[in-house]
C-alpha cells in the first residue's frame, strides 16, 4: 500500500494555524515540531507548488523587500483536505536512528568513534531540552484546547529528550567500563 504525502498536510496544518512563507514555515517548523517532524526548506517549498497547483493553498500576499517574499495561506480546499486527513488513523510510525544502526552494526574497534557520536547526541539533546524549555514558556497561558494539544506534543518532545538523556549516559557508562572478561562461576 502507497503512504500518503504526509508533509502536505503538515504544511496545510501549519499554514491553518498562521500563513507563512516556505521559509517561515521550516523556521517554525524547527522552533515547533522539529523533535518529530522535519523537511528542508527544498521539499517544503516543492509540496507548496504542488498544493497551491491542486488548490490547497493560495498565495495571500507578495512582497518586494530586496528579496521575493510569497506567504501562503490554507483555502477552504485545503482545510477540507486536512480535515479529512485528521480524521484517519495515523499509518504506522517508521524510525529510522542512524546512531542505533552504527551502534548495533559496530566491532569493538569502533567504540572510540561510537563514544564521540553518543557525546555528540547527549550534549544536542541537552541544548534541544533547554529550547523546548524555551518553547513552554512561549505558549499561550490559559485552558484553551489549543494551548493543551500544543502542550502535549511539547511534553512529549520533554518526555524523549529525557529518555534519550538518561540512554545516552548509560551507553556512554556502558561502553566506557574497562573490559570484562566472562567468568565461569
Amino acid at each position: 500500500m502507497k503512504r500518503i504525502n504526509t508533509t502536505h498536510f503538515a504544511i496545510l496544518g501549519l499554514l491553518r494555524i498562521k500563513p507563512m512563507s516556505a521559509y517561515e514555515l521550516v523556521k517554525f517548523s524547527k522552533e515547533s515540531i522539529g523533535l518529530f517532524w522535519n523537511e528542508s526548506y527544498g521539499h517544503i517549498h516543492k509540496s507548496i507548488k504542488q498544493l497551491e497547483a491542486e488548490g490547497s493553498v493560495s498565495v495571500v500576499e507578495e512582497a518586494e523587500t530586496g528579496r521575493r517574499k510569497i506567504v501562503y495561506g490554507i483555502t477552504g480546499q485545503g482545510c477540507d483536505q486536512l480535515d479529512a486527513w485528521l480524521a484517519q488513523k495515523p499509518e504506522e510510525s517508521v524510525m529510522r536512528n542512524e546512531l542505533l544502526m552504527k551502534i548495533f552494526v559496530s566491532e569493538e574497534r569502533h567504540i572510540p568513534q561510537l563514544v564521540a557520536f553518543l557525546e555528540e547526541e547527549l550534549e544536542a539533546s541537552r541544548q534541544y531540552a533547554a529550547i523546548l524549555a524555551g518553547i513552554k514558556g512561549s505558549v499561550p497561558g490559559g485552558e484553551s484546547k489549543q494551548a493543551q494539544l500544543w502542550l502535549l506534543t511539547l511534553d512529549y518532545g520533554e518526555r524523549y529528550l529525557r529518555m534519550t538523556i538518561e540512554w545516552c549516559q548509560h551507553a556512554l557508562e556502558t561502553l566506557n567500563q574497562p573490559h570484562r572478561g566472562r567468568t565461569n562461576d
